[in-house]
């Protein structure tokens, strides 16, 4: 049986100490390129995308002091490197191979149609037009970490043959998403220099045109209005890819489009506000990070949620494992935000809703719904969300009944303090969700926790305790039972919290926290010492 992996040592290198390190990266990085070349095959690569590529990642040195170095590096270590110039293009190659050691002249071989030489080139430019995109994923940093990693040591390469498709394809996808040569957005490709380029004057009139429009445009728009290409030209597809591909190298503008909806704001461009900060709501939800989110999307394209009181005031919703499924990944690495719409049979309206990734040390949530909840929902509503067919489009309905009347838990934002309204619903509600004065009335006259406490889980849940709980201890060592329904309901008062979140702080915190070993749902508090 063939074996499939091989162990290969790298060279040594000559030269100073940063000369030796320079060499180990460079040829780190073209045998990365060459990962499927026969040991011997030479490996070519301009000396210009070396000194590119060292000046982006490390711009402590100028371009020419990088390609100073490089030729020093190189022609300190002639067993390995040989620097060959093409007197056609006036080009510099820097040429090794993947056993390390320096070219030797070869037979002429037809390897035009040879599996690994397939994989390893481009296809031609008219296949990696944008008509012709080819699917991918996020690239990953592989020549990157090939370079930061390279030292004399032996290193396991995997046989192109032993490889299935999909990982034949990210590899790929890897060694394009290096070359400068190659200019890619989302899962399409396309030769850099082929790519149509915006002028000054473009740019500054999508800007006005967004601003105009107020709300995030399609590329599909912007590609007609502005440039003036129509969908019918053979050539539109081009001026779509192209306009993508420029926009998300412009600082003044920012992607918030979904996969199969190309979407464009810009600076200045008015968006959606909530009653607090983004970062703060991004801080608020952090814990979901640690959340594992289910890759595969769920069976049915639709979920049920119940409408928390922090949810509803703020209007918006978690990015957690129940509904992050349903919604889009992101098209671009590093994209912050994707414009969704949400559209509502029951009260005839559609509208945009943010949904902000988690990035960080923030969690990702949607948000928008303020208007809609407050019009036709109350805390602990039942809603269902459903994804359609068509990019970046959800239904949200909710269940009627007949009208409810009842003192609900609500902000006076005027004096800062928790009251209860008579509030008529015509929502079906998770009644232990509820916040009625029937149940809660130690939270009228409450005033919400400062900024510093309700950053806390632990502290929030201290105060859920007190404002909830039944008081089981004596004046003189105060202690708190309270139903994990309770606690859940009224904690999501302050701050988002799931019954897990509880679950862990209790956990974590046993000299004030614990949980009842005989029944379950059952929490004590005990207050620390002052």
């Amino acid at each position: 049986m063939p074996e499939t992996l091989e162990t290969v040592a790298a060279p040594s290198f000559q030269g100073s100490e940063e000369e030796q390190r320079l060499a180990a990266q460079v040829w780190a990085l073209l045998r990365a390129t060459g990962r499927f070349f026969p040991e011997t095959a030479p490996i070519r690569a301009p000396l210009s995308a070396l000194v590119d590529y060292f000046a982006q990642t490390d711009p402590s040195h100028s371009a020419p002091e990088w390609e100073a170095q490089i030729r020093q590096s190189v022609q300190q270590n002639p067993h390995v490197f040989i620097l060959e110039d093409d007197a056609e293009t006036g080009t510099t190659f820097v040429i090794t191979t993947r056993a390390g050691r320096a070219p030797t002249p070869q037979p002429e071989v037809d390897v035009a149609h040879m599996l690994p030489r397939r994989f390893q080139d481009a296809p031609p430019a008219t296949a990696v037009r944008p008509r012709r995109a080819t699917p991918t994923t996020a690239p990953a940093e592989t020549a990157k970490v090939a370079a930061e990693t390279a030292t004399p040591v032996a290193e396991t390469v995997v046989d192109p043959l032993a490889l299935d498709e999909a990982t034949l394809e990210r590899l790929i996808i890897d060694e394009l998403s290096q070359s400068p040569e190659i200019a890619h957005f989302g899962d399409q490709w396309m030769l850099e220099e082929d790519v149509p380029r915006l002028s000054r004057g473009d740019l500054r009139r999508l800007r006005d045109y967004i601003l105009e429009q107020g709300k995030p445009l399609s590329d599909v728009e912007l590609v007609e209005v502005i440039l003036g290409i129509r969908q019918t030209s053979p050539d539109f597809s081009v001026y779509q890819f192209g306009l993508n591909y420029r926009l998300a190298q412009e600082g003044d503008f920012e992607f918030v489009g979904v996969p199969g909806l190309a979407l464009w704001t810009t600076k200045g461009a008015p968006g959606v506000t909530t009653k607090r900060r983004a970062a703060d709501i991004g801080q608020d939800y952090r814990f979901l990070l640690d959340e594992p989110i289910p890759t595969e999307a769920p069976s049915e394209p639709v979920v049920d949620h119940v409408l928390t009181f922090y949810e509803h005031y703020l209007g918006v919703l978690p990015y957690d494992a129940t509904l992050a499924p349903l919604l889009p990944k992101p098209v671009l690495p590093d994209q912050r935000v994707a414009v969704l719409t949400f559209e509502s049979p029951q009260t005839y309206e559609t509208f945009p809703v943010e949904l902000r990734y988690p990035s960080g040390n923030r969690g990702g949530y949607l948000a928008g719904f303020e208007a809609f909840f407050q019009a036709n929902l109350v805390p602990g509503a039942l809603i269902t969300i459903e994804r359609t067919d068509e990019p970046g489009h959800y239904l949200i309905e909710f269940l009627p009944i007949s009208p409810r009347d009842e003192k609900l838990l609500t902000l006076d934002e005027k004096r800062n303090r928790y009251v209860f309204r008579q509030v008529s619903y015509r929502c079906a509600v998770q009644e232990q969700m509820l916040l009625s004065e029937n149940r809660y009335p130690k939270l009228a006259g409450q005033s919400p926790l400062d900024e510093r406490t309700r950053r806390s889980p632990e502290r929030v849940l201290a105060v859920t305790f007190e404002r909830v709980g039944e008081q089981i201890g004596t004046p003189a060592q105060p202690r708190y039972m309270a139903l994990l329904d309770d606690l859940l309901a009224v904690a999501n008062v302050e701050r988002p919290m799931t019954a897990e979140l509880i679950a862990q702080v209790v956990h974590d915190h046993p000299d004030e926290f614990s949980a009842d070993p005989d029944a379950e749902g059952v929490y004590y508090y005990t207050p620390k010492e002052a």
